[in-house]
């Protein structure tokens, strides 16, 4: 799944300089609604608009972390940093938060689509 956030420049930069630090395999991007439709493991993508337009995206986990001390925003989006990966920069409205993509921008690859094992006839004789 493919979700969409937006970030201000300098939380951005921030991101982008964890990914520059060997120390940092993971990060972290808090929201305050739980995103329900990840799939399991590294499949998912976090795509970042900044600037008023979108930049790429970092690999995202299938978990979210919560803290229930943190009312503002008790869920964490967990995201691997050092894989980011840049796109020409594509206008996006402006909006706030995030939300899924049915698509991702239009600079960005498409994740190949799994293939479904084949349906098996019915055998009964």
């Amino acid at each position: 799944m493919d979700l969409g956030v937006t970030m201000s420049p300098e939380v951005f930069e921030e991101k982008l300089e964890q990914a520059e630090d060997p120390r940092h395999e993971v990060a972290t991007w808090n929201t305050r609604r739980f995103p329900t439709r990840l799939t399991p493991g590294w499949t998912n993508r976090l795509f970042v608009a900044s600037a008023g337009a979108w930049q790429g995206y970092f690999e995202l986990s299938g978990d979210v972390l919560w803290n229930p001390e943190d009312e503002g925003a008790p869920y964490a989006l967990i995201f691997n940093p050092r894989r980011w990966t840049a796109i020409a920069p594509v206008p996006v409205p402006r909006f706030c938060g995030w939300g899924y993509l049915e698509s991702p921008p239009s600079a960005a690859p498409r994740r190949p689509t799994p293939m479904k094992a084949p349906v098996r006839p019915d055998t009964k004789s």
